[in-house]
């Protein structure tokens, strides 16, 4: 829909202002209109080899090509589809399939590390939950109202028999780059949430109405997103009762505990610590091992497994999120990520300078447009008041080759730069795990012009010389590196990625696999063979083939 008002980001647009705008928007639908019938003339009368992937139909050629020509719209004309205001709230009687919930802003004590921004308030987040009505495993909200009486809740000592009834929970962060889309239930990437819930893999899925970059900058969506997830956390968090019950759960949880330390430090691996760095070393891992002892217990008392979707830049999303998660330590990490043709290197419009600017491949067989000035206007707008070198932040950027190299040198970063996912064979992924690194060597970045901010450094903090305050987990002084000495993705939970050969996505999302890959994180890839991007959401592509990735998806949550 036409946005209400002009937002800052839309001023420099070229068609941005009335009347050009509405000028531009009428003679683009109209000719687009006029393309349909020139695309199903052509691609019935040509043989197949003409059409972008000879395995598509008629109806999957239109349909890239038609999205394609809208998507443009939204470059040079600022017009934003399927949004709505984050503060408003929405009435539960008009959802069908959903109920809609207030989550409190994240607590006092949580407000740490990426997510704390003065110049960002923290709020209360909108949450469009599956099912409608709350299943009976789902504890009461904490300190809240219930849908439920009293006497349908189960007490811990039900939980505890309904063992192998372990609530699933979902938090779905949407795609549509940061400016697009809702976690409505109407809106289109709901299809993900409707789906997994229409097949009963999850429990319970909570999608998240997170701020877009035209209501708050960067980090506001991680503020919302890590809002709800707290909220998940305490609200499954296990409350013993009767002396033989707690006994029974003292045991297993202690066995749980166990098993969370051992996972949590079977991989640590310290790449930004020089080896001879002892002293380094010996406090990574002081700090290290406390966390894990503290993660291990607030995870052995978590009646619940989390899974984080997003889809696009809601895959965006959910990688800051877990990271947030991993370098503060004070929450469980997450059971699972699953990634649906993620976003993971927005700063591909920010090269270093204009003519450096390589376009991203499938021109031609996808529907996302890569025109670098308009992108780089809305990423700009995502930022906010933070510095242009927040954008290679892992927190934003994690699969960017300046932040690959940081962390593992020249020599990887070149190895994974054109991987296709037609290359991740088990003896790529074995030269990925074993490949040596050799961590770039700290040099400040290119100054940019008219900035006041410190450029951003490579390498850990200590590279930073007597700037003290720069820290991985700072928005002012960031520096490229993972606090305590830890690898990129070192300690991130099991994740699934579906990801299209056909989309102008591959081959960020390809190093993103890549660096995982080379921190053992256990990866599953889910190739979906001539497809563009964000295949799970687009109603008209090829339904058997859709079913077909959702089957493995649903088989992969269902193993966790």
């Amino acid at each position: 829909m036409l946005p209400k008002k002009r937002y800052a980001y839309q001023t420099d647009m070229p068609y941005a202002r009335e009347p050009l705008k509405s000028i531009y928007v009428v003679q683009r639908m109209f000719t687009t209109l006029v393309m349909v019938l020139w695309w199903a003339v052509k691609y019935t009368v040509l043989p197949r080899s003409y059409r972008p992937r000879p395995s598509w139909s008629i109806k999957c050629c239109i349909s890239v090509n038609f999205t394609r020509r809208i998507y443009r719209v939204t470059e040079l004309a600022g017009v934003t589809w399927g949004t709505r205001n984050p503060d408003k709230e929405c009435s539960t009687r008009s959802l069908k399939y959903t109920r809609f919930e207030w989550i409190d802003p994240v607590p006092e004590d949580l407000r740490t590390g990426i997510i704390a921004d003065p110049q960002v308030p923290f709020k209360r987040v909108g949450c469009f939950t599956w099912p409608k009505e709350r299943p009976k495993i789902i504890p009461a909200c904490p300190g809240g109202s219930s849908t439920h009486s009293g006497d349908d809740l189960m007490d811990s000592g039900e939980l505890e028999e309904a063992a192998g009834d372990v609530p699933v929970i979902g938090i779905f962060l949407h795609g549509g780059g940061y400016c697009h889309m809702s976690g409505h239930e109407k809106a289109p990437t709901s299809q993900i949430p409707a789906r997994l819930m229409k097949d009963k893999v999850f429990t319970e899925i909570h999608a998240v109405e997170y701020r877009l970059l035209q209501h708050a900058p960067f980090p506001a969506a991680v503020q919302d997103a890590a809002a709800v997830y707290a909220y998940i956390v305490r609200r499954h968090q296990r409350h013993h009762s009767g002396t033989s019950s707690s006994s029974r759960l003292n045991s297993n949880t202690q066995a749980e505990d166990n098993e969370t330390k051992r996972k949590l430090g079977e991989n640590t691996e310290y790449l930004s610590v020089e080896e001879n760095n002892y002293q380094a070393q010996a406090r990574h891992k002081k700090e290290n091992d406390a966390i894990h002892e503290h993660v291990a217990e607030v995870t052995a008392n978590l009646n619940c497994k989390i899974i984080l979707i997003g889809d696009s830049a809601g895959g965006n999303l959910v990688l800051a999120l877990a990271r947030w998660i991993r370098d503060e330590g004070l929450l469980p990490p997450p059971d699972g990520l699953l990634l649906l043709s993620p976003s993971c290197d927005p700063s591909h419009a920010f090269p270093e300078a204009p003519s450096c600017y390589i376009p991203r491949p499938h021109a031609d067989t996808d529907y996302l447009v890569d025109t670098p000035e308009p992108r780089a206007l809305l990423q700009r707008t995502f930022l906010g008041h933070n510095p242009i070198e927040t954008m290679h932040s892992p927190y934003v950027s994690p699969a960017s080759s300046r932040v690959l190299a940081a962390f593992y040198g020249e020599a990887f970063a070149s190895s994974v730069a054109d991987l296709t996912i037609a290359q991740l064979d088990d003896n790529q992924r074995r030269f990925l795990r074993n490949m040596a690194s050799a961590p770039a060597t700290p040099v400040p970045s290119t100054p940019v012009l008219g900035s006041s901010q410190s450029n951003l450094v490579l390498g850990p903090p200590e590279a930073a010389g007597e700037d003290q305050g720069r820290s991985p987990t700072s928005l002012a002084h960031p520096v490229i590196a993972s606090p305590r000495g830890l690898s990129l993705f070192t300690e991130f939970p099991r994740t699934c990625v579906v990801l299209g050969d056909a989309e102008r996505l591959e081959r960020e999302v390809m190093r993103l696999v890549g660096a995982m890959e080379r921190d053992g994180v256990d990866v599953h890839t889910i190739w979906v063979a001539d497809a563009p991007h964000d295949v799970l959401q687009m109603m008209w592509w090829d339904e058997g083939v859709r079913d077909r990735v959702w089957g493995q998806v649903e088989e992969w949550v269902r193993r966790i």
